[in-house]
């Protein structure tokens, strides 16, 4: 058995439990959710939601790379060997792949010798960390006590804002510690005063809502009220916009309410009342 039999062999029966419950739909406990579409023989196989988990390939010399494993409700499952070497050249079911890059929606699109096509919304990488719990309900104009609370984190390491002239600000040189675990380098925290406003830019290296976050953007007003808060996220923005179920050309947003913005990347803004 060669190196690539093997390794997809192993990774199956690694994966093989964890799918065990979401057949024949999509768990709800599964990593991650998004839009895919397979084509063969010149129609559409299948259009809808997949069930993904990605996966680093073990450490081989042989063989670098992911696999990335898809469950399609009613249909089964499917494996997508991403890998680079002399054992594993990248593979999606059962057949060599011939092309596999991203379209301009942070699709995956890959096709086969076998003349198949594939789209799929990949996901996260698995090795961001996942800022769900620290960021919980921003993305809704409505942070969680949790969210809340590292927001005013932020704001009180810039304490002299209120008497402080327009322009760069520089922090308290406190340590920031980070809900995650550990703290924030220095360097990831900057803020400016803009008028009445104290607007702070933290940059992040992890995912939320499943997708590759960037930056978090923040405004206070003269009284410390949240005024503003902005996620903006590594992807595309009709990425962002599917995967959030929002509309390319969004209606003006009621106050408050989440604002896909224009432009590209992809942006969330909340505006609060003054």
């Amino acid at each position: 058995m060669t190196a690539l039999p093997r390794l997809l062999v192993a990774l199956g029966c690694a994966l093989g439990l964890l799918w065990a419950a979401a057949a024949p739909g999509i768990a709800s406990d599964l990593p991650y959710a998004g839009g895919c579409e397979l084509t063969r023989d010149g129609g559409v196989y299948y259009r809808g939601t997949c069930a993904i988990r990605r996966a680093p390939i073990p450490a081989d010399p042989a063989c670098t790379g992911e696999l990335i494993s898809l469950q399609i409700p009613g249909r089964g499952g499917a494996d997508l060997l991403r890998g680079t070497g002399p054992g594993c050249a990248s593979d999606f079911l059962g057949s060599p792949v011939t092309f596999i890059a991203e379209d301009v929606q942070g699709w995956l699109v890959v096709t086969t010798e076998a003349g198949k096509i594939f789209r799929f919304d990949p996901g996260p990488d698995p090795a961001l960390p996942v800022l769900d719990a620290v960021l919980a309900g921003i993305d809704r104009c409505a942070p969680a006590p949790q969210a809340r609370a590292f927001t005013e984190s932020l704001r009180a390491r810039f304490p002299q804002a209120a008497s402080a002239p327009e322009g760069p600000l520089a922090s308290d040189g406190l340590p920031l510690p980070w809900p995650p675990g550990g703290w924030l380098a220095p360097e990831q925290l900057s803020a400016q005063k803009r008028g009445a406003e104290l607007q702070i830019e933290l940059q992040l290296d992890g995912s939320y809502l499943g997708l590759p976050l960037a930056r978090l953007r923040t405004s206070f007003g003269p009284d410390g009220a949240l005024r503003m808060q902005e996620l903006v996220f590594a992807v595309p923005r009709a990425r962002l916009g599917a995967a959030r179920d929002l509309a390319e050309q969004p209606p003006k947003p009621a106050p408050g309410g989440p604002d896909l913005a224009p432009g590209e990347p992809g942006r969330l803004i909340c505006r609060f009342a003054r």
